[in-house]
């Protein structure tokens, strides 16, 4: 069975009305960065990339520490992680790739296509990416380090990647078998546990109905045990085991 792990690197201040879809408050709204390795196995894959500290200068974000770094405080040496499961490819996602220099990276075709095709470019969606990140994808492609997954796979046994979509096109949850249980890793299909728990997506999306899809297969995956990771929220601390700060025991 396998250990899961959520590491802070990360935070910053946001507000209800830029994250919940159709709310008008303007009440602050932390937001904190996590990276997920899954410890217990062979090889220790790891959740996601996080960024470097251009984007956590750029973006504003307060008590950075990179995300190579926490993995490392985690007891796993950033070389030897050897895939990342990239949930999507948003900056604070995708952008912190070359912190883990021998990892494979697991995408989701559809999530390619969408930030190499003609809507990724544009007003609506280009502020959530890292172009220079975006643009390695071709690089680390011919490296064969890309590999492009379509739809749900198994990863290793007892952990599965499941793709929903509706935040981006491609986005893609994670689910890893643990004694106390699944654990869902929802990474943006869920920011904060009040977008599952109530229904209310976010304001960023490509599809409404797939995001409120999502919510029922993240139900569904938890099953009665509700080892639910939301992908940015301060409580996760406080529904876990912080064991040391900054590293937060799931399972």
């Amino acid at each position: 069975m396998y250990e899961v792990l959520a590491l802070k690197y990360g935070e910053r201040d946001t507000t209800k009305c830029e994250f919940f879809y159709r709310e008008s408050s303007h009440v602050n709204l932390p937001l904190h960065y996590f990276v997920w390795p899954i410890l217990g196995g062979p090889q220790p894959p790891l959740v996601d990339t996080g960024f470097c500290d251009d984007d956590a200068r750029a973006r504003g974000i307060r008590n950075y520490v990179s995300p190579a770094t926490m993995v490392e405080r985690a007891g796993v040496r950033a070389s030897d992680v050897p895939i990342s499961l990239i949930t999507h490819l948003h900056y604070d996602h995708w952008a912190g790739h070359s912190l883990f220099p021998n990892a494979e990276f697991w995408i989701q075709g559809e999530e390619v296509a969408f930030w190499t095709g003609p809507f990724g470019s544009t007003p609506a969606f280009r502020g959530s990416a890292n172009v220079d990140a975006l643009s390695r994808l071709v690089t680390l492609n011919y490296a064969n380090k890309i590999k492009i997954v379509e739809g749900d796979h198994e990863v290793w046994p007892g952990i599965r990647v499941h793709k929903v979509g509706g935040h981006t096109a491609g986005l893609q949850i994670v689910t890893v078998e643990t004694r106390r249980g699944p654990v869902v890793l929802t990474s943006d299909a869920s920011h904060f546990y009040h977008n599952v728990e109530t229904r209310q997506p976010v304001q960023i999306i490509t599809s409404l109905p797939q995001m409120l899809t999502a919510f029922e297969t993240i139900d569904r995956l938890a099953g009665s045990t509700k080892l639910v990771v939301a992908g940015h929220d301060p409580q996760v601390k406080d529904r876990f085991k912080e064991v040391e700060p900054g590293i937060i025991k799931i399972a």
